[in-house]
């Protein structure tokens, strides 16, 4: 079973896995820090209302950052699910290549087998 793994490892684009995990690494950096960021502007907004906003304005920034913070997740997890895809699309390619190989190994034992009988 390690081999399958050693032969997965070499399928995967390690350049394109490498190049994007910065991007998804920073994002799911920034997201995570917004959202405690949000959980703390939420409880202050539960203590009070600050001076000269109204809380319909107030409540007009919530609803955009909302949206702003669900854009860049929705953005962090297409990143993640195309490397994802990615991954999917080399163990499937490996798969089939195992496949054959098993098959070549048989014939080839079978051959062996046949020959040391003669």
């Amino acid at each position: 079973m390690a081999i399958n793994w050693i032969a997965a490892f070499k399928l995967i684009p390690w350049s394109d896995v490498v190049q994007a995990a910065p991007t998804a690494v920073r994002g799911a950096k920034d997201l995570w820090a917004r959202t405690k960021k949000s959980k703390k502007k939420s409880t202050m907004l539960d203590g009070g209302l600050p001076a000269g906003a109204s809380s319909t304005e107030q409540l007009l920034q919530r609803v955009t950052a909302l949206e702003n913070e669900q854009l860049e997740a929705s953005a962090l997890i297409t990143t993640l699910a195309e490397q994802n895809a990615h991954l999917v699309a080399a163990l499937t390619g490996m798969r089939a290549r195992v496949k054959i190989l098993s098959a070549a190994c048989l014939l080839l034992a079978l051959g062996v087998l046949v020959a040391l009988m003669r």
